[in-house]
């Protein structure tokens, strides 16, 4: 698997690298310190997966996603934890979405497995970040207006994950099997026109606060 890395800052690169360095299936791991040089590079590299910085001089992450992103699988790795970066990053096109923090081997390598596979990754708080855009206080007034185009379990299953729950963890709330759960999300994905799990919060949490 080849990995490509984008950030301005020299060290952070380095810390990356040596990551990566200790991840099972990363044969290669080029490096680019800003957007535009992420895009050259990526089309003579050909990574499978990127870990892109948002800010940076030149051409920032969010400016340089939409190409990079239909090259690769896309991870933002990143300090900025502003919603509506984070939101702009899904819409873009990221399958994941991770702040700069704990992060160790594991964390990092299975955000790449989970994103190379097709998954998508909102690392621990990115979840909760979606809703500061507009806080609710005390029960909600009215459904969310997406649950006339869900099953009433769809409905239920996507608002726990909307609330930052995990697979196993709606399971265990709903008394169901995790791969029932992982049923009932693809088929909401389908019936609001998304792809990943992490569009389909973006999309639900917008919903919620119209």
């Amino acid at each position: 698997m080849k990995l490509l890395v984008v950030d301005d800052n020299t060290i952070v690169r380095l810390g990356l690298r040596r990551v990566l360095e200790h991840v099972a299936g990363v044969d290669e791991v080029a490096e680019a310190s800003d957007g535009l040089e992420a895009i050259e590079k990526a089309r003579s590299f050909g990574p499978d997966v990127v870990l892109l910085d948002v800010r940076m001089p030149g051409m920032g992450g969010l400016e340089a996603l939409p190409e990079l992103a239909e090259r690769a699988s896309v991870i933002m790795m990143t300090s900025d934890d502003d919603a509506e970066t984070i939101a702009s990053a899904i819409k873009g096109g990221a399958k994941g979405y991770l702040i700069h923090g704990n992060l160790g081997v594991d964390e990092v390598a299975g955000a790449i497995a989970t994103c190379s596979g097709g998954g998508t990754v909102l690392g621990p708080g990115v979840a909760d970040k979606l809703t500061v855009q507009v806080a609710s206080v005390g029960d909600k007034a009215r459904p969310n207006p997406l649950t006339a185009r869900l099953t009433e379990r769809e409905a239920e299953v996507l608002d726990a994950a909307a609330r930052g729950m995990s697979n196993q963890d709606i399971a265990k709330e709903q008394f169901l099997s995790a791969r029932t759960v992982k049923n009932y999300m693809n088929s909401a994905y389908a019936k609001l026109g998304v792809h990943s799990r992490a569009e389909a919060v973006l999309l639900w949490k917008e919903a919620e606060d119209s």
